[in-house]
C-alpha cells in the first residue's frame, strides 16, 4: 500500500483539510443541486473574471458568450495570457514531464515561425526554460497534492519560463495539480481564491505561501458553494411565482436563460426562446415588475436585465454554505434529471 506524503507541517493540517472538503462538497453540489447547470456557467465566468483580473487584462461582458448549453467562451477581446488552457485537458505526467505538450497546452505552436509564435523566445528556448521548472519541480520534497500545488506554481513565477503572462501561467499549472483533480474548478479556481483574498501571496515564501495557497482553495471553492445557495434561493422564489400565476407563459424558460448569465438583452432572449422583440421586452418587463429581474443599465433602450444575486465575496474559510437538498423543488421540478449538458468551457480536464 501506498502511503501518502506527509504534510510539511502539523500546523497545516486544518487548512489542508478545510481546502480538500470544500472541494468535495463542491464536486458534489455539481452532481446534485437542483441548480447545478446555471452553477456551471458562473463557476466557469467567475474564474475567468479572476484569471483575467490577476493577469491584469480586463475582461467586458461584451467579451463573453455563453450558449444555450451553459458553455462559455471568449471574443477576441478577451487579453488574458494563455486563456487557450482554461478547461482544456492535459495530464498530470505531461504537466511536468513533458515541455511540448505543456507549451501546447497553453496554445502555442510550436511548429511555426517566431514572428507567428505567442511567446517572445525561440522555441528552443521555450522548451529548454520550461524543461528547467521541471527539473526544480521534481527536487521539490514529496507533499500532498494540495500543497505541492502552490509549490510548484511558485517555482513557476520564479523561472517565469513563458517570458510574459508568467502568473497566470502559474495559476493555471498550480490549480490543474491541485483543484483540478477535482471536478469543481474549471482552471481559476484558486486565481478566485486568492483574488479575494489580496496580494500576499506574490511575496510569501515556504510554510506562509502553503497556507495562503490552501486557504485560496477553500475560499474559491466556498465562493462556488455561495453562489449555488443564491441560485438556488431564487429558484425557490421564482417557483413560489410561477405557482400563483394563471398563464406562467415563458417566463420559466427566461428565468432559465437569465440564471446562468451576468445580464441578459431583450435581443438575446428574442433570439434564444424564440420571440419577436416586442414579446420579448413584454416578457422582460413582466419579470422586472414581479421582481424576478432587475433592470440594471437605467436606459430608454438596450436594457440589460440581471438575476437579483450577489457575485462571489470573500467568505471565512471555516463558513460552510447551507447543504443542498437535492430533493428541493425549483423551477425544474419537472426535469430533476441531470440532461447531460457539458461543462462551460470548451474542454474537459484530463485524468491523471
Amino acid at each position: 500500500m501506498t502511503i501518502p506524503p506527509p504534510l510539511p507541517s502539523p500546523s497545516l493540517m486544518v487548512c489542508y483539510a478545510e481546502a480538500q472538503a470544500a472541494l468535495a462538497r463542491l464536486e458534489e453540489r455539481l452532481r446534485l443541486s437542483p441548480v447545478r447547470q446555471p452553477l456551471r456557467a458562473r463557476i466557469a465566468l467567475s474564474e475567468r473574471q479572476a484569471l483575467a483580473a490577476i493577469d491584469m487584462a480586463d475582461l467586458p461582458e461584451e467579451a463573453v458568450v455563453i450558449d444555450g448549453r451553459g458553455r462559455l467562451t471568449t471574443s477576441v477581446y478577451d487579453l488574458t495570457h494563455w486563456k487557450h488552457a482554461i478547461g482544456m485537458p492535459i495530464t498530470l505526467n505531461a504537466l511536468v514531464t513533458d515541455a511540448s505538450a505543456l507549451l501546447q497546452w497553453f496554445g502555442m505552436d510550436m511548429t511555426q515561425p517566431r514572428q507567428n509564435a505567442l511567446g517572445h523566445r525561440e522555441a528552443w528556448e521555450l522548451t529548454s526554460a520550461v524543461e528547467a521548472w521541471s527539473k526544480a519541480c521534481k527536487a521539490l520534497p514529496p507533499s500532498p497534492a494540495l500543497v505541492h500545488s502552490g509549490r510548484i506554481a511558485a517555482l513557476w513565477r520564479q523561472h517565469s519560463p513563458l517570458g510574459r503572462g508568467d502568473v497566470v501561467a502559474s495559476l493555471l499549472v498550480g490549480d490543474r495539480w491541485g483543484p483540478g483533480r477535482w471536478k469543481g474548478s474549471q482552471g481559476g479556481l484558486t486565481a478566485l481564491g486568492l483574488k479575494l483574498a489580496g496580494g500576499r501571496w506574490k511575496v510569501a515564501r515556504d510554510t506562509e505561501l502553503d497556507r495562503l495557497w490552501l486557504d485560496a482553495i477553500a475560499a474559491g471553492a466556498n465562493a462556488h458553494l455561495q453562489i449555488e445557495v443564491q441560485l438556488r434561493g431564487f429558484a425557490r422564489r421564482a417557483r413560489m411565482h410561477l405557482a400563483v400565476r394563471r398563464r406562467p407563459g415563458r417566463l420559466k424558460d427566461l428565468l432559465s436563460f437569465a440564471m446562468a448569465r451576468p445580464a441578459i438583452t431583450s435581443g438575446e432572449v428574442a433570439r434564444h426562446l424564440g420571440l419577436t422583440s416586442a414579446g420579448a421586452i413584454k416578457l422582460l418587463l413582466t419579470a422586472e415588475l414581479e421582481g424576478l429581474l432587475v433592470e440594471r443599465t437605467g436606459q430608454a433602450s438596450y436594457r440589460s436585465y440581471m438575476v437579483p444575486l450577489s457575485g462571489p465575496k470573500a467568505v471565512p474559510r471555516t463558513h460552510r454554505p447551507a447543504s443542498a437538498d437535492i430533493f428541493e423543488l425549483t423551477i425544474w421540478d419537472d426535469e430533476s434529471d441531470d440532461t447531460g449538458a457539458p461543462a462551460p468551457v470548451s474542454g474537459k480536464r484530463g485524468e491523471e
